[in-house]
């Protein structure tokens, strides 16, 4: 590398993994490149796999130039796992750390390694995510991406080669829950040949271009290129390609935040323009009936059984539940949903005039947390369009009358919900001793009253794109 700015160099560095992915091993090598003096907010770039003497002097030419911010450089392998007995033999643990759809390999580069690398180099990061950048090829595609999504309170922008988004450890999900959650600010290039292998787990060009088109749905910033007749995770350390690639990931870096494009179609329709989520007092939560009343009657719940009361009169009316946590109950007051902890469905069953229960079908699944402990929902709201909104780890889980879930709205920080309720449009949503609001387009339905039909749903969102942001070489 050249002279003429500050750099350090440290080799051949290990950190045993403590707190996330435990007992690991891993191998690291750090690289500074600094005007002068150093700053105190500077970039980070997390290279995984990524070639060292190759890497260090392009990045090092494309901040000298004003491309991208003067930085720390992190090359980061995957870990081994060391026997412990004589004659075992060690682990690797690239499938465990770069192909798991989670935020543990994530959490350990920034609680653990990213921290022993600026203590080495006595560097001092930037605190804002979008100064941080983490890129990597095939499992490491998928590892950076787990960086950006699960921690993108702390990571904003990322380069992918041939990400595996297939059925290696959960990486099939990933596109799924982008076309249905609400956006997060991300910057991304994305790269596949033609020539991509073809998996038990999946195609890795598919997944590839499954992923471009889910982000372009979803409205995210991002670009695609595909190289024809060109193999796995082609041209990754190629100069005029990252040329590229740093000069749209980091476009605008010194005046403009990283941000989204715009909002899900489904989550436009359903959240007022330009509401958030709003913290209020923990005890602010409205205090919402756990019966149901309708024809004169209430429906209550104990352990997995739905009570009918009339008239002093309380019949068991549905045993083959398991945990019921919650019940509502649709517009034209005649199907009852029914919330089960322990079951991934929210379900729904018809009201006869005698208070009986018939007619029990699984109204929608619910897309499972990465590490979920409870599969169902924990709490119901339903909406004058005779949406049902639940309260589940993900966050509020959305689904349309028909029994589509077809939104996610992520809460602050990624916490779990555990209950739920709308208050004319405020929707009120709480996990643990947080409550957060936000206010919507449609309010809440009344427990009683006159029936409402509900609104016809349309689709309204499978048109064709002109995919704008997806190019060919």
């Amino acid at each position: 590398m050249a002279n003429n700015f500050l750099e350090k160099t440290v080799r051949d560095c290990h950190i045993v993994g403590q707190k996330f992915e435990t007992g690991s091993t891993f191998s690291f090598d750090v690289q500074t490149a600094m005007p002068g003096t150093a700053p105190s907010d500077s970039a980070l770039y997390v290279l995984l796999e990524h070639n060292f003497e190759v890497m260090t002097p392009l990045l090092a030419s494309f901040m000298q130039e004003g491309l991208i911010p003067w930085g720390m450089m992190v090359f980061c392998r995957p870990g081994t796992l060391p026997p412990t007995l004589p004659q075992g033999e060690a682990r690797g643990m690239r499938a465990e750390e770069f192909d798991q759809f989670g935020p543990d390999f994530t959490n350990f580069l920034i609680e653990e390694l990213i921290p022993e690398a600026c203590r080495l180099t006595e560097t001092q990061l930037s605190s804002s995510p979008d100064m941080h950048f983490i890129c990597g090829g095939s499992s490491g595609g998928m590892a950076a991406w787990n960086a950006v999504w699960f921690r993108n309170d702390y990571f904003r922008r990322a380069f992918l080669s041939s990400p595996t988004f297939s059925a290696m450890r959960g990486g099939e999900e990933a596109m799924v829950l982008v076309r249905k959650t609400e956006n997060r600010p991300i910057r991304l290039y994305v790269t596949a040949g033609t020539d991509e292998p073809d998996y038990f787990f999946g195609s890795s060009l598919m997944a590839a271009q499954n992923a471009a088109a889910s982000l372009e749905f979803a409205g995210y910033d991002f670009r695609f290129e595909q190289f024809l007749g060109e193999g796995h995770c082609t041209r990754r350390e190629d100069e005029t390609l990252w040329r590229r690639i740093m000069r749209f990931v980091w476009a605008n870096w010194k005046t403009l935040p990283v941000t989204t494009l715009s909002k899900q179609i489904r989550i436009r329709n359903l959240v007022a323009d330009d509401s958030v989520w709003q913290e209020i007092d923990g005890h602010a939560f409205p205090t919402v009936p756990k019966n149901i009343s309708v024809n004169g009657g209430n429906y209550s719940f104990d352990g997995g059984t739905i009570f009918w009361e009339k008239n002093g009169e309380k019949t068991a009316v549905a045993t083959q539940f398991s945990e019921i946590t919650a019940l509502g109950l649709s517009s034209d007051k005649w199907r009852l949903y029914i919330a089960d902890a322990h079951r991934r469905f929210v379900y729904a069953m018809s009201i006869l005039p005698d208070g009986s229960l018939t007619a029990l079908y699984k109204l929608a699944p619910l897309h499972l947390a990465h590490d979920f402990r409870t599969p169902g929902a924990l709490g119901l709201a339903v909406l004058e369009d005779d949406r049902v909104l639940a309260a589940t780890e993900l966050g509020v889980q959305g689904i349309v009358s028909f029994g589509l879930t077809d939104l996610i709205l992520p809460l602050p920080g990624d916490l779990g919900a555990d209950r739920i309720a709308v208050v004319g449009k405020t929707l009120y949503v709480s996990a643990g001793d947080k409550v957060f609001t936000r206010q919507l387009k449609l309010a809440a339905t009344e427990a009683d009253g006159a029936p409402t039909a509900p609104a016809s749903p349309q689709y309204g969102d499978g048109f064709c794109y002109s995919r704008s942001r997806l190019f060919f070489t």
